[in-house]
């Protein structure tokens, strides 16, 4: 039996409602963090709507075998797809759902992201890409490391921005094969950062995650992949590798920053939310993604007939 609770709807009872209901708004994302920022956003920027959030975990009922039928992956992206595709199908007039899924590998092709009416995307690869900037990252670096202001977020940023492209290419390369691989945990783990450079090898990194395969064909692989150069480099970083490879470059340059109290920011996880929590609603307002959700979430119901 399905684990069900009082919120969990099948995308067919989901357009369903849209009838029963058609002023209630209601935004499904990805994730309960992704919850929580949207949360905090329309406080800020929409502080007298009435919008409901989900993470699609919480919503959401839906097999495997339905996500996968609609050549979508599991997992919470093509949980979000899929149940936005079969709600548009079912109610293609209801407005009341907005789903927001994040665009992944669709700069290098990758990932789809298809054209639905209630289906928006993050501006980026993912909602963790709208943190990484010298001015958040500044903001943590001052106030939750308590750094020196000779440690300054913009050379952080330009010395973490290239690992963090290759790592997003060397993913992007494993996806890419016929069976396809995830990175192995080591690569991340032996990350170290210098004056002189990083120390992220990519042969290693592929060949790590790639046990017995020819090093040739996977750098064949891996060369074929372009990164624009008139491109914003949040479009090739993958965001849960920012937190962890800002903390490898705090370690290996600054480590006494993680001493004491600021030990715990030395996990991903820690880190990932202290950045999020830096976020200031004009770091948000000016994205295509966030005028879409203040738009919707502005609207007044329509008049009783």
């Amino acid at each position: 039996m399905p684990d069900i609770d009082e919120n969990r709807r099948t995308p067919e009872e989901l357009a369903m409602l849209g009838d029963i209901e058609p002023d209630m708004r209601e935004v499904i994302v990805e994730g309960r963090t992704d919850v929580a920022l949207m949360q905090w956003f329309f406080s800020r920027a929409v502080p007298e709507s009435d919008v409901q959030l989900f993470a699609v975990q919480d919503r959401v009922l839906i097999p495997d075998d339905t996500v996968k039928s609609r050549g979508q992956n599991t997992g919470a992206r093509g949980l979000v797809i899929t149940t936005a595709t079969i709600v548009h199908e079912n109610s293609p007039e209801s407005d009341r759902i907005i789903f927001v899924a994040d665009r992944d590998c669709y700069s290098i092709g990758l990932d789809s992201c298809p054209e639905i009416g209630n289906l928006l995307y993050t501006d980026y690869t993912s909602m963790e890409s709208y943190y990484f900037s010298p001015k958040v990252l500044g903001k943590m670096l001052s106030v939750a490391l308590r750094a020196p202001k000779e440690i300054v977020a913009e050379k952080l940023v330009s010395e973490i921005t290239p690992v963090l492209i290759d790592l997003f290419l060397i993913r992007a390369t494993l996806r890419s094969l016929p069976e396809p691989k995830k990175l192995a945990g080591k690569v991340i783990d032996r990350l170290k950062f210098s004056s002189d450079g990083h120390a992220l090898d990519i042969v290693d990194a592929l060949l790590r995650s790639c046990p017995g395969s020819s090093k040739e064909d996977l750098m064949a692989i891996f060369s074929a992949l372009e990164v624009s150069p008139e491109s914003d480099v949040r479009h090739y970083i993958r965001g849960h590798d920012i937190s962890a490879v800002v903390i490898k470059y705090v370690a290996s340059m600054h480590a006494r920053l993680f001493r004491e109290d600021r030990r715990h920011l030395s996990q991903p996880d820690a880190m990932s939310i202290c950045l999020v929590t830096c976020l200031e609603l004009v770091d948000l307002e000016n994205f295509g993604l966030f005028r879409a959700l203040k738009t919707y979430a502005s609207r007044k119901p329509a008049p009783p007939e």
